[in-house]
């Protein structure tokens, strides 16, 4: 489907992509990965699938060569992204898969994910925020990184609110 909306000039470097298993020549990243910018975005979803998943795999394939150019430009984006309530099925796999590619292509990056994954969901609206989907991205992040899950978890937990017993059983019989 993204080749269809891509211009031909790019189409043809994806199709070259697509054929690489080991590693990608240099400069692919750094042409590849500004255009997909532009897919980054919950306007069209099926589009964000398809461009965290190229972003994925070139993590995965080049990640000395991705990782800076996805950490300064797209990385913000993706964490306003990853809380949104529009995020669901295939592109929630994809932002999952994203994350897993990110953690293992930088691991000292795990440790910066989950407090900012945080940070962006406590600055949207609540009705723009979706816990879950933050929830699945951290757990993806300590499954792909396991040796740094207590001190994700200890962080993560700083961000939990305490939940009133004696309030939730008031609103749970009104």
């Amino acid at each position: 489907m993204l080749f269809f909306i891509l211009p031909a000039r790019l189409v043809n470097q994806l199709a070259i992509f697509l054929s690489y298993t080991s590693g990608i020549p240099p400069g692919l990243p750094s042409t590849l990965v500004p255009p997909i910018k532009t897919y980054v975005s919950v306007s069209d979803i099926s589009l964000l699938s398809q461009a965290l998943i190229i972003l994925a795999r070139l993590l995965e394939l080049s990640p000395m060569n991705t990782f800076p150019q996805i950490e300064r430009d797209l990385l913000a984006d993706i964490y306003d992204i990853a809380h949104s309530p529009l995020v669901s099925g295939v592109a929630l796999d994809s932002i999952l898969a994203f994350f897993a590619a990110l953690v293992q292509a930088d691991r000292q990056i795990a440790t910066h994910v989950v407090p900012s994954l945080v940070r962006s969901m406590d600055k949207a609206d609540a009705a723009q925020a979706s816990a879950a989907n933050v929830a699945r991205c951290i757990a993806q992040v300590v499954k792909s990184q396991p040796d740094i899950a207590a001190g994700t978890i200890a962080e993560f937990s700083k961000h939990l609110k305490v939940c009133d017993f004696k309030s939730f059983k008031k609103h749970k019989t009104l």
